[in-house]
């Protein structure tokens, strides 16, 4: 193997571990609210998604988060909705 490809693939490997470590990173405390929508245009199943994250430290300092996330979905037709939600604590 030529040295310029040794080289490349160790730092791509240097790259990739770097990523794998860093810390996520959270948004300051507070709370935070988004919504989308989307439409299958073969089936015309509306999915709409709402996620709403609430960010804040606890008694011991440490910041959390807690995401509640709600998805629904509405095929075409009568009486077929279906509502799904989530909670997640992330630390």
């Amino acid at each position: 193997m030529s040295k310029s490809l040794l080289t490349l693939m160790a730092l791509t490997v240097g790259v990739f571990g770097l990523a794998a470590c860093a810390e996520t990173t959270m948004p300051p405390a507070g709370k935070y609210e988004s919504s989308s929508t989307a439409t299958n245009s073969r089936t015309g199943t509306k999915t709409t998604t709402d996620k709403e994250t609430n960010v804040y430290y606890d008694q011991h300092g440490n910041k959390k988060a807690t995401i509640e996330t709600k998805t629904t979905t509405d095929p075409k037709g009568m009486f077929n909705k279906q509502t799904t939600k989530t909670v997640k604590t992330v630390d």
